[in-house]
């Protein structure tokens, strides 16, 4: 069986993903299990289009404006951590180059 092919979006998608670890990694190593908890929550969340079908391509490209909004806020230099709400069960992502460690488990 062939590879399923991706579409450009898609590929814009992946990028705009890419580009938010990129940020992520540039942030201070303490803040960072925050800064990935949230950047897991903006990508997967039903609410925020984590559950959107291929075809949905307005949905998906307002989404991508969005998303290159925040990446050019979050990532000047003043801003150096994210909290994150206690409302909602945030799960702590994986921290850069390596597992899940330090966060406390």
């Amino acid at each position: 069986m062939a590879p399923r092919r991706i579409t450009g979006l898609q590929r814009q998608v992946y990028t705009l993903y890419k580009r938010a670890l990129q940020l992520v990694a540039s942030k201070p190593l303490e803040h960072r299990p925050a800064w990935f908890a949230f950047v897991s929550h903006q990508f997967r969340h039903p609410s925020l289009g984590g559950g959107l079908k291929r075809k949905d391509v307005s949905a998906i490209e307002h989404l991508m404006r969005r998303g290159d909004k925040m990446l050019e806020t979050y990532g000047s230099p003043g801003v150096k951590k994210v909290v994150v709400p206690a409302t909602e069960p945030w799960p702590l992502g994986w921290v850069a180059k390596g597992g899940k460690e330090g966060l406390g488990r």
